[in-house]
């Protein structure tokens, strides 16, 4: 309790310095939170149930959806093959194939055949509706989340106008950040029209272990074709299309680090400052019967309070963007969003504690080593 309470005088003691370090610590700690939760966002999209037994069917030598065009006949030949379940032909259209932060991608399918092997759950409106409705959707909930989209409503991109028929959830994190249309309607849209042609194909198969020897099996079916394939895993695909996410991740994670470092050389720099205001003020403690290592643990535990509550502001300012502002960012028509979790938090505090530990620990030894007649006579 004494040490409790003199860490509260000496922190208040100068509240303006006080209350700047903390929130210098609060928006490096803001910064470092936002991409680890990014990454967390990422894990997760690339987490999918049924990645490993989905393969996706793609045109050779494209990297953008807007590029892959393949004839829907397609879709026949490829579910006579020997450990293929069923084929999903989908048509893709988004706003950009690079990364984005306001990433719209649509999706159309053959409405039955996609609620059946997509396994989506409809949680608001009607999934009978959309079956029924030619130019409805369904909409993912993070997306829904994102634009303030609802059952009933219209939702506009372009020329492409949908009906809102229901929100559905799915056990595929990537999947819910998409509008899912019918497949015809999409082919007519204004800036797509082209029927008879899909994107891509979605094939769930059997056996996880015959994933690489079907992709071969496929593309050699369609290697002399005038429209060739290149079929790929799932979860292959995904890395595949986020590459530019995780370049960009790669660099955010620098900024990061200098966060952290940020963190450090700012606590540093206050309680090196206070304790050089309270050179005699230790000196008395000392004879007092204060030792030094009490003297030390005040310096740390001053020092390891900015940086928590600095850190606690950080995250709690993190999570408030991350919940109510629907952070996200897509690359090639996979969206992925920001994400947060306990896990998080305790990494967040974990770092905030160290920092504060680390940069407490030259004042503490400065302090403690100090000669008591020395300190005493300083000015």
């Amino acid at each position: 309790m004494k040490l409790a309470t003199l860490v509260r005088k000496n922190l208040t003691r100068r509240p303006m310095r006080t209350a700047l370090t903390v929130l210098g610590v609060a928006s490096a700690m803001l910064l470092f939170v936002l991409v680890e939760s990014l990454s967390a966002g990422l894990e997760r999209a690339l987490s999918g149930s049924e990645a490993a037994k989905t393969l996706i069917v793609y045109r050779q030598n494209r990297y953008c959806p807007q590029t892959s065009f393949l004839p829907q006949w397609y879709a026949a030949r490829i579910a006579k093959l020997p450990g293929v379940k069923s084929v999903l032909p989908v048509k893709v259209y988004l706003n950009n194939c690079r990364a984005s932060l306001d990433l719209v991608a649509f999706q159309g399918a053959p409405a039955a055949e996609m609620l059946s092997t997509r396994g989506i759950s409809v949680i608001d409106g009607d999934a009978q509706r959309f079956v029924r409705e030619k130019d409805s959707a369904l909409v993912g909930r993070a997306f829904a989340a994102r634009k303030g989209v609802g059952v009933g409503e219209s939702f506009r991109f372009g020329n492409i106008v949908v009906k809102v028929a229901g929100i559905f959830s799915s056990d595929e994190p990537v999947e819910e950040g998409v509008i899912l249309t019918h497949l015809e309607f999409l082919q007519r849209a204004g800036p797509v029209n082209k029927l008879g042609t899909v994107t891509q194909f979605e094939v769930k198969i059997d056996d996880a272990s015959r994933a690489e020897a079907l992709s071969a099996e496929i593309d050699e079916l369609f290697r002399t074709a005038e429209q060739p394939t290149d079929t790929r895993a799932k979860i292959l695909f995904l890395e595949s299309a986020t590459r530019d996410l995780r370049e960009i991740l790669g660099f955010a994670r620098i900024l990061g680090f200098a966060c952290v470092l940020v963190v450090l050389v700012l606590v540093a720099n206050t309680v090196l400052m206070s304790v050089q205001e309270r050179v005699r003020e230790f000196g008395v403690f000392r004879t007092l019967g204060y030792r030094a290592s009490h003297v030390a643990e005040l310096v740390v535990v001053e020092s390891l309070a900015l940086s928590l509550f600095g850190g606690a502001l950080g995250l709690g300012l993190a999570w408030l963007v991350v919940h109510f502002a629907r952070v996200s960012i897509g690359s090639e028509g996979v969206p992925v969003q920001f994400s947060t979790s306990p896990k998080l938090a305790l990494l967040g505090f974990a770092v905030a504690a160290a920092c504060g530990v680390l940069a407490g620990l030259l004042p503490a030894l400065r302090s403690a080593r100090a000669e008591i007649v020395v300190s005493l006579r300083s000015a």
